[in-house]
């Protein structure tokens, strides 16, 4: 172990080690190649930050749980102890590790400034909790580890766990499945644990052709430069009113603050997730259940022939021709707002042996450079409500 004692402002590193695999990967196993879909995503972080309630006491032997679980899940999801490959189309699963920080940080655990991030300032209480500051322009390049960890501890004794995980390997669903297992690794149960399923490459076999592709998408979807998050609650009561305002049979909580993916294996790893789009003007069409009624017309597109159109080694031409459908009635001036959820991952309830997280964040850390159209939407921590990053 690296004993650092390393202190920057606002946080001390008492450690910084690496993670390996509990048992080797096989050798046929050593090379892991993107699918296409997860081609269309690239080598972008994926943040996550859990917050649990602790106590000094408990922290380092909560740290060596932490430590030897992680171990032993990774020899199910090998790629995560892999660096990416020279040319980015692969992870070389060579079970090289990740970096593993401890940290001690200042301040309460979930503070007004933590919530509110009115300032690049009061965003940096949230940047020190991760290993690495994540921009807009983070990526994981040739030879990089794919992961990174740091648990950090709070003065108060509240215990936060922070990742950055790659895009181009996992998507919302896997990093649910993974963070699960993880948990059930540490708690010495085998109920919750999901046991990777690698069939994606498979079923949609990288492309050259994607690869080389230098074209954007005819319309750009994500809009940078600086501007102000702001978190917004709708709790249970909330809900049920927008629902009855919506006036559409059995409207999902998303639906009513968006949510789609094919239908695969539940334990399916890589990025199976897809974009739609719903085309409103501002003179007639803002009715709340109208907005609900586009929407899922939108979502019924992603059906049976849209998933076969990208299958096999035809699938790139799938994929256009599911970009064309889905952007044709979009006007190249549109308005863009970008909505992602991660409501009904299961992260809420994850479970190391100290109960369940008592919230969830997984913002950006770069103060006021952030996507300027994107809403991010997660589960309350009791499941019954939702908060929206906007």
């Amino acid at each position: 172990m690296q004993k650092t004692m390393k202190t920057t402002e606002g946080k001390q590193i008492i450690s910084n080690e690496r993670v390996y695999p509990s048992f080797p990967t096989p050798q046929n196993l050593q090379t892991y190649k993107f699918s296409m879909l997860d081609q269309t995503v690239g080598p972008s972080p994926i943040p996550l930050i859990l917050f649990f309630p602790g106590d000094a006491e408990s922290f380092e032997a909560r740290v060596r749980l932490l430590k030897d679980s992680l171990s032993l899940v990774l020899s199910r999801f090998f790629p995560l102890a892999g660096r990416m490959s020279e040319d980015g189309q692969s992870i070389d699963c060579n079970d090289q590790g990740f970096p593993f920080i401890v940290a001690k940080v200042e301040g309460k655990m979930i503070s007004d400034s933590m919530i509110k991030r009115n300032s690049p300032s009061e965003a940096s209480v949230v940047t020190r909790l991760y290993p690495c500051e994540i921009t807009l322009s983070t990526q994981f390049g040739p030879g990089e580890s794919v992961a990174m960890f740091q648990v950090n501890q709070f003065e108060c004794g509240g215990m936060a766990i922070a990742m950055v995980l790659c895009h181009e390997f996992m998507d919302g669903i896997t990093t649910g499945h993974f963070v699960r297992s993880w948990a059930a690794a540490a708690r010495v149960s085998s109920n919750e644990s999901v046991c990777p399923n690698y069939l994606a490459q498979s079923l949609f076999p990288q492309n050259e052709e994607m690869k080389l592709q230098k074209s954007l998408p005819r319309v750009s979807i994500l809009k940078d430069g600086k501007s102000v998050v702001r978190r917004f609650v709708f709790d249970s009561s909330a809900i049920n009113i927008l629902k009855e305002k919506s006036l559409v049979e059995h409207p999902s909580r998303v639906e009513v603050v968006k949510r789609a993916r094919p239908q695969f294996a539940s334990d399916l790893v890589g990025n199976i997730s897809t974009t739609v789009a719903a085309a409103c003007t501002n003179q007639h069409e803002t009715e709340l259940g109208h907005l609900v009624r586009k929407i899922r017309g939108s979502v019924s597109m992603i059906d049976g022939d849209y998933v076969a159109r990208m299958l096999g080694d035809q699938g790139f031409l799938g994929y256009l021709k599911n970009r064309e459908n889905t952007w044709g009635e979009i006007p190249n001036d549109a308005d863009l707002l970008f909505i992602v959820s991660w409501c009904n991952l299961g992260i809420f309830k994850v479970d190391f042996g100290w109960g369940n997280p008592i919230w969830i964040d997984r913002c950006f850390t770069s103060g006021d450079l952030f996507y300027m159209n994107g809403v991010w939407l997660v589960e309350t921590s009791n499941g019954d409500g939702i908060e929206a990053w906007v």
